[in-house]
């Protein structure tokens, strides 16, 4: 489906289509093959304690109306297909069992589902999105230009240039260092476009998951900062049962953090380590490695927004009762810390041996 026709039948603009795929915690169902034209005009959206809801209607004097997917025959009229065909109920259903909605786990959950999106776009960051990671991405881009140009002068705001760049380079010695490299890559120059996107498109998927974890920053030290007043509060300090769920959200709060940034770290390593002798099989290595833990990053910064994000919501900046901070920890955002908890699993290691052979029988791409 086009952009328009998506508008006039959801009634989403632009701007709203785009933010809700751009985010985390947000599944747009218009991307979703469904007969029910109702349920197309819905989304799926993960709440505080990490529950996959749909909701049909938001709107600032409304509040957000919410149907849980195990009860959906009861509201919306949904006819059963063929036995070898999932129905737009167990269609909804699979997809809000789902970690995350962000686009790049979509990508492997939906081939595993068995969901064919028709609309590749769907599935892509907006451009607004990748322009406003251009500064992650400049530390991917610089050792591929240092690679092909000898030097960092060439400024790039998005992977479309980089590709332009190397497709056309106005350099003798440029082109000599595209044979080169091309050479070790074992690809074509004709191919050469195909890498280069696929290399821009896995490096843009850590940018933007890196970019989702440093908009939580302030807002984790924020709930840290919350927890130390009220444990510090005299009277609350008696009610030991909240004290130890405190610790224990602080204790389970740092260790999913700290399981991010082990896969950041493992990353930032294996892309060094890659650039020291870049071959097709390096790179395809650390695509796959980086592309297996889409679901498992996707997942836990999924978890960590949608609670940050409720807590920030409720609380903000505004002088809040400890009271009602602690009722919100014990009641909210305790629930689903053992989900969020049981996805922190730690980095893949590097394979030592693959086959940098791809589906398409493309090497390197």
């Amino acid at each position: 489906m086009s952009a328009r026709s998506r508008d006039k039948s959801t009634e989403r603009t632009d701007e709203e289509f785009n933010f809700e795929k751009d985010s985390l915690h947000l599944l747009p169902l218009e991307i979703i093959p469904l007969k029910s034209a109702a349920l197309s005009r819905a989304r799926l959206v993960k709440n505080v304690r990490m529950q996959g809801m749909l909701e049909v209607f938001r709107g600032a004097g409304t509040g957000s109306g919410q149907i849980d997917p195990a009860t959906l025959e009861q509201t919306f009229d949904i006819a059963k297909e063929e036995e070898e065909e999932a129905d737009d109920g167990e269609k909804i259903r699979a997809l809000a069992a789902l970690n995350s909605f962000d686009v790049y786990s979509l990508r492997i959950q939906l081939r595993a589902l068995g969901i064919q999106v028709d609309d590749i776009e769907s599935l892509r960051l907006s451009k607004d999105k990748r322009s406003e990671l251009t500064k992650y991405m400049v530390g991917f881009t610089r050792p591929l230009i240092r690679q092909i140009y000898g030097d960092e002068k060439a400024k790039i705001t998005d992977i479309s240039e980089l590709i332009a760049m190397f497709d056309n380079p106005d350099r003798d010695e440029a082109m000599k260092n595209l044979k080169l490299m091309t050479g070790k890559l074992q690809i074509g120059i004709g191919d050469l476009p195909r890498f280069l996107e696929d290399y821009g498109d896995t490096f843009l998927s850590l940018a933007y998951f890196r970019d989702c974890l440093d908009a939580l920053e302030p807002k984790l030290l924020s709930f840290f900062a919350a927890i130390e007043s009220i444990q510090q509060n005299h009277q609350l300090r008696q009610n030991l049962n909240l004290m130890r769920g405190l610790d224990e959200m602080v204790k389970g709060f740092a260790h999913v953090k700290a399981t991010l940034e082990g896969h950041f770290r493992t990353f930032d390593k294996q892309t060094s380590s890659m650039w020291s002798n870049i071959t097709a099989e390096s790179f395809h290595t650390l695509k796959s490695m980086i592309e297996n833990s889409h679901t498992t990053v996707g997942g836990i910064l999924c978890g960590l927004s949608v609670k940050l994000n409720a807590w920030h919501e409720r609380f903000g900046d505004r002088d809040a009762g400890v009271i009602s901070q602690s009722e919100f920890i014990m009641s909210d955002m305790r629930q689903g810390m053992d989900l969020l908890l049981a996805i922190s699993i730690p980095p893949l290691e590097m394979p030592k041996n693959t086959d940098a052979q791809d589906d398409d029988g493309l090497v390197g791409s």
